[in-house]
């Protein structure tokens, strides 16, 4: 009978040839990021850790965007129309019928304000604070519909951060087709996280049950939903 360690390289070996072709595609793969809005509103800088990061799609046919596959969505320069419209349910332009169907349907979305906006939202004693406080619970509304409200670094240090967060924590589900003994040993954490693409071999679970690990197998990130 052929050890199991031998079994493992074969099968391993077959993993390899039959992903040959794709495995280039598979490992340059990005989260395609809508951006609406003028993309020249974006600091050179930001654009090329955002470009970095993600496919970036620019679409100012607001009303053909749905046919599209997305990920995230950023409005930028978002005015106080938007703000107020987003909040309230209100639904009559390009612009906030896109936001509503991205709430509706818990898409990710930031909202970048004006220049202008920002220093209202994010800062400063106003002198009408009566009338500025509406506007801060436009924004406390969105937040808590599953908005983000926030300024474009906050949005490309924060969307940068948690990408390399997921990587750093799915390496094997992100670059593994095939769980051996040797993954198990040289994790490091309690848990392994796989998709259910995955092939677990059998030494693997034995050795991650006699380690005292847990496999967790998730969905895999290319699902549609």
């Amino acid at each position: 009978m052929m050890d199991q360690e031998i079994i493992e390289r074969i099968v391993l070996e077959v993993i390899k040839q039959l992903t040959a072709s794709q495995g280039k595609l598979n490992n340059t793969a990005k989260q395609k990021l809508l951006v609406v809005g003028d993309p020249l509103l974006i600091e050179p800088k930001y654009l090329v850790k955002l470009e970095s990061k993600w496919e970036i799609i620019y679409n100012n046919e607001l009303e053909k965007v749905r046919s599209e596959h997305f990920d995230q969505v950023v409005f930028l320069h978002a005015t106080q129309d938007l703000l107020a419209k987003g909040a309230l349910g209100i639904f009559d332009t390009n612009e906030s019928k896109l936001l509503s169907w991205c709430l509706l349907e818990s898409i990710p979305v930031s909202i970048i304000p004006t220049v202008y906006l920002e220093k209202y939202l994010f800062n400063g004693n106003p002198k009408n604070m009566l009338y500025v406080s509406q506007l801060l619970e436009y924004k406390q509304r969105l937040v808590k519909f599953g908005a983000n409200v926030e300024t474009l670094e906050s949005f490309v240090v924060g969307t940068e951060e948690v990408l390399e967060t997921i990587s750093a924590k799915s390496p094997i589900s992100e670059k593994k087709k095939l769980l051996t003994q040797r993954d198990v040993q040289d994790c490091r954490d309690d848990e392994l996280v796989v998709d259910k693409q995955t092939i677990i071999t059998p030494l693997a679970r034995d050795t991650a049950r006699e380690m005292g690990k847990r496999i967790k197998v998730i969905e895999s990130k290319g699902a549609k939903r």
